[in-house]
C-alpha cells in the first residue's frame, strides 16, 4: 500500500471509530484542509486531518495493553465478532469487554459481598441476553465518543473551546463529556451556531 493510500485509509478509520456522519466528516475536511474529500487532500493537509482526528479521540495503534481474543473466540456465538468489531474501532482492549461482561452478568462491586458476583471473563459469557447487552453498552460507548467529537469539532469549526459552552448552558453539569442527552442538545446547539456563521 502506497503511503498515500494508507494515510488515506488511517483518515477513514477516524471517520469510522469517531462515529462522524458524512456531513460531520465534510466539515471536518473543510476546517482543517479547505477541501470536501478526502481524495483531494495533499500530503501536508493528509498530515493535519490524520493529527486533528486523534485530538479528537482516534487512535491508530493497537493499545498497548489490549490483550488477546479469548481463548475460546472460534467456539463463542457469532456475536463476538461484532464485539471485536467494536473494540476495533474505539482502540479499546479486551480487558474494556471483559469488565463490561462482569457488570452485565451480575458484578458491580466487591465480589466477596456478591451473591452471584458475574464472569470474571468474556470468554464465559453465555446468555444471548447478556451478549446483546454487551453490545448495547459498547455501541452506546462509541455513540458518546462520536458524539464528544463532533461537539469539539463544531467547536473548533466556531473557534471557540469546551468552556464556550458553559456561557450556553449555564446549568451544563459536569461529566456532561459521558451524558448522551447534554451531548446531542450541545450538539443541536452548536450545529445551529455554525450555521449563522
Amino acid at each position: 500500500m502506497s503511503t498515500r493510500n494508507a494515510e488515506l485509509a488511517k483518515i477513514h478509520l477516524g471517520k469510522k471509530q469517531l462515529a462522524l456522519g458524512d456531513d460531520a466528516y465534510r466539515d471536518m475536511l473543510w476546517t482543517v484542509a479547505r477541501v470536501r474529500s478526502a481524495k483531494d487532500l495533499d500530503e501536508h493537509q493528509r498530515h493535519a486531518v490524520i493529527k486533528h482526528l486523534v485530538k479528537c479521540g482516534a487512535t491508530f495503534e493497537r493499545p498497548k495493553k489490549a490483550g488477546t481474543r479469548p481463548h475460546n473466540y472460534d467456539r463463542l456465538p457469532e456475536y463476538i465478532t461484532k464485539v471485536e468489531a467494536l473494540l476495533a474501532d474505539m482502540g479499546l482492549p479486551w480487558s474494556y469487554a471483559d469488565t463490561i461482561a462482569r457488570n452485565i452478568t451480575g458484578g458491580r462491586g466487591n465480589p466477596e459481598l456478591e451473591k452471584d458476583p458475574g464472569v470474571e471473563k468474556l470468554a464465559w459469557v453465555k446468555g444471548d441476553k447478556h451478549w446483546r447487552a454487551i453490545i448495547a453498552a459498547l455501541s452506546v460507548e462509541r455513540e458518546k465518543r462520536g458524539l464528544l467529537a463532533g461537539v469539539d469539532l463544531y467547536l473548533e469549526h466556531l473557534g471557540k473551546d469546551r468552556a464556550y459552552l458553559r456561557k450556553l448552558f449555564p446549568k451544563l453539569p459536569r461529566g456532561w463529556e459521558r451524558n448522551r442527552s447534554w451531548l446531542r442538545a450541545i450538539s443541536n446547539e452548536l450545529v445551529g451556531r455554525t450555521g449563522e456563521g
